[in-house]
């Protein structure tokens, strides 16, 4: 059986390497000798082969892309592709590029022209059926092809998307090699991205092993039209879209991005008729809707204003939540609504002051201002910060209450930010950022909460992502803000350590080398815990340790980064974390002790370090005594430093096997043996020179 390397956990991706066949052995059962953990097998009629596979974990993690959800012919329109050498060279169909010599593509355009859509068809077309296509993201500091994975018969799509700055020469000079390599191992790459990312050089060629293509969007008219005739029951609504009578007539003029075809599609389809003026303001984002809302200055305007921005803030909360957030809203002292006379006795009641505002008070006692207006939350946000900024402080200062310890919507934080994420797609993350860093500095723990999930939400948007990534590095050095600093920790906990594990861990090393407040250096500390006993993160993070603690910069206190994990906190210390590393199974298993050995290694090396990792692993083997950890795990990764004290045994290593318990006395043996080894090897080194 032939395993595919990317359907193991992300950390374990091999690249090939020397290919060894192996005979079988004389009876029914194979003879396997010499197979090393860390290879890969390949059973057929003829035998068996082992591949021995470099094992690196620098590769930038692959997402698998379900072949079946590429754009079918049936839907899929051709955009404008073009040679970049030579622009008269028109591509008539994506799907049918001859695929040699073309390797490695780049593929350059606009965002949202459809260039993902495009290259996934021509992967598609590429590869045989039954391969299997992956996409990859930036998750690198600076551009490194060597972190692109080649494996055999496989397809990528590196997706630069929001990256604004160009990959660089050397970058596009080892583009080369990689497309040599792929040649090779039937791999195909295409990288998609916007015209900056690239520097224009004599890559264009049509015959070049690495092409450079730019693509033009399709016609948006089009794609409406096909999505709508591939509607068996709604396929006479195309004509829709030309009824000079309806309101869908002229709406696109085709050079919109593609979305906008396929969202035009679906409100048509889900239209009551070609003349439904509702349907027209959903596609132009509900422009008459809001103006009717925000036109006129009547004596009940600001109630009913403040109910809808809280509705749209608040989608789908409770009731009590939303109307609570718009009277607090009304109460704000620059809006100064009086109060109503009677309090909770006056006035309608809820359902009367939603049906007054135009919004819906559902059966299960919530609030929606979407569900008859599909994306008019968005749209309203958008309008009031955009033409209204005389209420920007207000709303500003209106999140902030309603949002901390006690706040009407205290239990609604999670809508709360994706409605700021909302606003920053729309007026760009430098807005939204500044309101976060003012939550950050009141250092209330809900607002804290409100601003790390807006972060965290920002920093893994397609579009926006890669300029908040950045923002966070310059947070991370600014040790004379620790509560901006503390918040980067706290996203690298979340979503970004899954999504950009590179990115996540330089910046808490970040963190490490420049905090001055222990708190803050603490929170790095078990956050890494935290992402130790990630299973699909583990290794990736361990090598990480490993390579800070082999820094060449002796003052950074990064370095210390391994022991500190490892360090008991206390005396109710668990076993939890050296537990689920020294058990983990499989190949991954094997992976993480062998990186545990190389980092112990390293630390043993090191004077200043060798007695706290000593300390460290005499816990580990008193912990084996106990049965708390696994005896011959921890037996692996502690011989690992005989070999580095086979000349003396030193009160360091004594701490380590010295005792009375059989398993101490095991280690001693084994140390022996190290040291009779290492004496061996010595003396037939010396022979040799001799002679």
């Amino acid at each position: 059986m032939n395993v595919n390397p990317h359907e193991r956990p992300a950390d374990q991706q091999p690249d090939g390497g020397k290919s060894n066949a192996v005979e079988p052995g004389n009876g029914s059962t194979p003879h396997l000798s010499n197979v090393a953990a860390g290879r890969d097998i390949l059973v057929s009629e003829s035998g068996i082969h082992v591949t021995n596979y470099e094992m690196t974990l620098r590769h930038l993690r692959p997402h698998p892309v379900d072949r079946t959800s590429v754009l079918s012919e049936t839907l899929f329109v051709e955009p404008q592709v073009r040679h970049d050498g030579d622009p008269s060279s028109d591509v008539p169909d994506v799907s049918t590029v001859e695929p040699m010599p073309n390797i490695v593509r780049v593929l350059l355009g606009p965002e949202k022209s459809g260039r993902r859509t495009a290259a996934l068809r021509m992967l598609d077309a590429m590869l045989p059926e039954g391969r299997r296509i992956f996409e990859l993201f930036p998750d690198w500091e600076e551009p490194d092809v060597a972190r692109i994975p080649c494996e055999p018969n496989t397809g990528y799509v590196l997706n630069l998307a929001g990256i604004q700055e160009q990959l660089g020469d050397t970058f596009q000079e080892q583009l080369h090699s990689y497309a040599q390599r792929a040649a090779l191992r039937g791999t195909r790459l295409i990288i998609i991205g916007d015209d900056l990312v690239w520097h224009r050089t004599h890559d264009g060629r049509s015959d070049a092993p690495v092409a450079v293509l730019t693509i033009k969007r399709p016609d948006a008219r089009k794609i409406a039209q096909r999505r709508i005739s591939a509607d068996p029951l709604r396929t006479a609504r195309v004509a829709w879209l030309h009824d000079s009578q309806g309101v869908f007539a002229g709406l696109l003029k085709g050079n919109e991005p593609p979305g906008d075809g396929v969202r035009l599609a679906e409100i048509v389809l889900q239209a009551d008729s070609s003349r439904a003026p509702e349907a027209r303001d959903r596609f132009l984002d509900w422009p008459e809707q809001l103006k009717s809302w925000f036109a006129g200055s009547d004596e009940g305007v600001a109630e009913r204003r403040a109910l809808q921005i809280a509705a749209a803030f608040l989608d789908g909360s409770p009731a009590v939540v939303v109307l609570g957030a718009a009277d607090e809203l009304l109460a704000d002292s620059e809006v100064n609504w009086p109060a109503r006379v009677g309090g909770p006795l006056s006035g309608g009641d809820d359902t009367q002051r939603c049906a007054g505002a135009d919004v819906e008070f559902e059966d299960d006692g919530t609030v929606s201002i979407t569900r008859p207006r599909p994306g008019i939350d968005r749209a309203l946000l958008r309008r009031v910060w955009r033409y209204r900024p005389q209420l920007v402080p207000v709303l500003t200062r209106w999140l902030g209450e309603i949002s901390k310890p006690g706040g009407v919507a205290e239990g609604c934080l999670p809508r709360l930010a994706e409605s700021v994420t909302y606003i920053a797609e729309a007026e760009g993350p430098a807005t939204v950022l500044g309101l976060v860093s003012d939550w950050l500095l009141t250092g209330k723990a809900r607002h804290v909460d409100l601003a790390v999930d807006v972060l965290g939400r920002l920093a893994c948007d397609p579009q926006l992502g890669a300029a908040v990534r950045k923002e966070l590095g310059a947070w991370a050095k600014q040790s004379s803000r620790p509560e901006r600093q503390r918040a980067v920790v706290a996203v690298c906990r979340g979503e970004l350590s899954t999504a950009y594990t590179s990115i996540a861990l330089t910046r808490l090393r970040y963190v490490l080398d420049r905090a001055r407040d222990p708190q803050t250096t603490g929170e790095t500390v078990d956050v890494l815990r935290v992402l130790l006993q990630h299973p699909l993160l583990s290794a990736r993070v361990l090598q990480a340790l490993t390579e800070w603690a082999a820094s060449a910069d002796n003052d950074a206190p990064s370095r210390e980064a391994f022991l500190r994990v490892f360090t008991p906190r206390g005396t109710g210390e668990t076993w939890d974390l050296p537990s689920s590393l020294l058990t983990a199974a499989g190949r991954n298993g094997r992976t993480i002790r062998q990186i545990l050995q190389n980092g112990l290694r390293t630390l043993w090396r090191r004077n200043d370090a060798r007695t706290t990792a000593a300390v460290i692993l005499g816990d580990w083997c008193d912990a084996a005594d106990a049965g708390l950890l696994p005896a011959d795990a921890v037996e692996e990764i502690v011989t690992v430093v005989f070999a580095e004290q086979a000349d003396a045994l030193g009160d360091d290593l004594d701490r380590v096997i010295g005792g009375a318990t059989e398993f101490r006395r095991r280690l001693r043996s084994r140390f022996v043996d190290v040291v009779r080894e290492t004496a061996a090897r010595r003396s037939a080194s010396d022979t040799g020179q001799a002679a």
